[in-house]
């Protein structure tokens, strides 16, 4: 395989999994689900972030870069006066 080739299937598996997520989180938010997007961050901050939500989460959770959703009001909740 190419260079070419190698990069264009990277890409549209990225932008395929971005979709993904992006109608995930659409259908998750019209059943009640609650998103917090955060600012951009350090490589640093992003992994305290991850560990954080580890151990301080209790319910359901997604995210792709700075775009978290939860199941759980008081979990996004909590999350936001952390992290925003």
């Amino acid at each position: 395989m190419t260079l070419e080739k190698e990069i264009l299937e990277k890409t549209g598996k990225e932008l395929m999994h971005e979709i993904d997520f992006e109608v995930l989180c659409g259908m998750l938010c019209e059943l009640g689900w609650r998103k917090v997007i955060l600012k951009p961050m350090t490589w640093e901050a992003g992994a305290t972030i991850d560990a954080w939500t580890a151990s301080h989460i209790k319910g359901p959770f997604e995210t792709m870069g700075l775009v978290w959703i939860f199941e759980q009001e008081q979990d996004a909740n909590w999350f936001a006066l952390r992290w925003l």
